[in-house]
């Protein structure tokens, strides 16, 4: 079950067809099996008519959200610009209203991080094409041209592509600011520079490296790595925000949150290993930590995100609501709501 979910549910992905429409079970072509019939994930990569690595099929990010919401998850708080923070905290309190999702606007710089996202690649010996399920695409140019150096501002940017022996790099500059560089809201400049590294390790997964660069907005690049898996023996179904967006209207009377100041003590109450459980019974395990007057939540092991104190209880994780419930002589409880619905599970004995 995807879990963006936002405090005021901001659903705008168009309904899925029953399964058995649309060539959903359809097996891929060309993969290699197992003996049950499975697609062999762990097979050698394969090779295209050149001899380079083919990057080529439909894939989806297999990572967390920590750096789709907060980019800058790992920099110091002197690493970002003093006007860029101030930015940032703006947008986080007022949970997303102005993002791209919310505004049904093309993704940008997101696209690289979110898993909320299919992108099939299509690889020529000149160009690499991404195609993705909202109907934006990325032209990823590999006949020797250069960027401009004073490009037009677009939502997408500008891409050229080289190989480096197994790697395919990309460098992408031209982008909007207007454009966040996750749902936090964290800002650039049209000074930004993404470069991407994707290795394809085998059949079944792609790793990729992108660095953003942006000098006048973060006092060093950040980089991050964004595993991704192939999509097998299914299809891309097309998913636009205006067949069903919502959100707008939702979040026009929407006020800022008001963060509150919790006691260390009651926090350490919350500290703890979870085992939460969805409504279908899919269970994940949840690590609270603190450090100083700061929880921190690592949903499945994917990494450390903040959370945000609303009440001494009640706290938001990028826009997800997490309670903790804490009965008289009972284990606290975890609570997570989403939009799609709700996981809880008590906290392990210390």
């Amino acid at each position: 079950m995807a879990k963006r979910v936002f405090l005021l549910c901001l659903c705008f992905f168009v309904t899925v067809p029953a399964l058995d429409a649309q060539w959903l079970k359809l097996p891929t072509p060309g993969l290699p099996r197992l003996p049950d019939g499975k697609p062999n994930l762990a097979a050698p990569a394969p090779r295209a008519p050149d001899g380079r690595p083919d990057l080529s099929g439909l894939w989806r990010n297999d990572a967390g959200d920590r750096y789709n919401n907060n980019i800058a998850v790992d920099l110091a708080p002197g690493d970002v610009a003093t006007w860029a923070d101030a930015i940032y905290q703006k947008r986080r309190l007022e949970f997303g209203k102005d993002s791209m999702e919310t505004r049904c606007l093309p993704l940008g710089p997101v696209l690289t991080t979110t898993r909320y996202r299919w992108n099939r690649i299509v690889q020529t010996p000149t160009m690499v094409v991404m195609l993705y399920d909202d109907l934006t695409h990325r032209a990823i140019f590999m006949d020797g041209r250069t960027l401009e150096p004073d490009p037009n501002p677009t939502w997408m940017g500008y891409s050229v592509g080289r190989w480096e022996g197994e790697v395919l790099v990309v460098e992408s500059n031209g982008y909007t600011d207007r454009s966040w560089l996750d749902f936090d809201g964290h800002p650039h400049t049209e000074q930004l520079r993404i470069t991407e590294r994707y290795t394809r390790r085998n059949v079944g997964h792609i790793d990729a490296q992108i660095t953003f660069s942006d000098p006048k907005a973060y006092a060093k690049p950040i980089t991050v790595s964004i595993p991704m898996k192939l999509q097998a023996d299914t299809e891309m179904l097309e998913s636009v925000c205006e067949n069903n967006a919502k959100s707008m209207e939702r979040m026009s009377a929407t006020k800022p949150a008001q963060p509150v100041d919790v006691p260390a003590a009651t926090l350490s109450r919350y500290v703890g290993v979870y085992d939460v459980a969805d409504g279908n019974g899919e269970k994940t395990v949840v690590d609270v930590s603190l450090s100083g007057s700061t929880l921190w939540l690592d949903y499945g092991s994917k990494g450390k995100e903040q959370l945000l104190a609303l009440t001494p209880t009640r706290f938001s994780w990028s826009g997800t609501i997490v309670d903790f419930a804490t009965p008289a002589g009972a284990a606290v409880t975890l609570l997570l709501h989403y939009a799609e619905g709700s996981e809880s599970g008590p906290q392990r004995a210390k």
